[in-house]
C-alpha cells in the first residue's frame, strides 16, 4: 500500500464574495499552497467576517466566538497547534484541529471555516491533504469574478 503524502501547507489568500445567482452573494475563503494552487472553500457570513477580521487585525470591542475560544485555551494551559484540511466528500470539506494541553495533542473534528479562524487569531499552520487540492483546485480564471468581502461589509 503506498504511503500518503504528507499535507500541503497552505496559507489564506483572502476572504472573498461570489456571486451566486441574483442578488445572492456566497463567502469564499481562498487557500493557497506553495505552488500557487487555489482552493475555494465555501463559509458561512459570519465565519467569513470572522477570517476577514483576523487577516486585516481587526479587533472587536467584545471577544467573538473564535476570541472566546483561543482566549479560553489559552487560561486553560492548551494551545492551537494546527489544522488539516483532511477530507472533501459531496462538496463539503472536513477538518481537524489540533490542540495541545499539558504536551499531549488532541485532534477535535471542526469544521474547516471555524478552523481557519481559529488557526489566524493563534498563528498556527494550516494544512490541507494534496489529494483535496488536487480534487477542488480552481483555475485562475475562476478568481476573475471574485471580489473582496470588505466590499460587502
Amino acid at each position: 500500500m503506498e504511503e500518503p503524502s504528507p499535507p500541503l501547507k497552505v496559507k489564506v489568500k483572502g476572504v472573498y464574495a461570489v456571486h451566486a445567482g441574483g442578488d445572492m452573494v456566497a463567502p469564499v475563503v481562498l487557500l493557497e499552497d506553495e505552488t500557487s494552487r487555489i482552493v475555494p472553500v465555501f463559509v458561512g457570513l459570519s465565519e467569513a467576517i470572522s477570517i476577514y477580521q483576523a487577516l486585516s487585525g481587526t479587533v472587536s470591542p467584545r471577544p467573538t466566538t473564535h476570541d472566546l475560544f483561543v482566549s479560553t485555551l489559552d487560561n486553560l494551559g492548551a494551545s492551537i497547534t494546527g489544522v488539516l484540511i483532511d477530507d472533501l466528500d459531496g462538496g463539503v470539506y472536513y477538518a481537524r484541529l489540533s490542540v495541545s494541553i499539558d504536551s499531549v495533542e488532541r485532534e477535535v473534528d471542526a469544521r474547516p471555516s471555524d478552523c481557519m479562524a481559529l488557526a489566524l487569531r493563534s498563528g498556527a499552520p494550516i494544512t490541507i491533504q494534496e489529494r483535496v487540492v488536487i480534487e477542488s483546485s480552481m483555475n485562475g480564471k475562476d478568481l476573475d469574478d471574485l471580489k473582496g468581502i470588505e466590499n460587502f461589509l
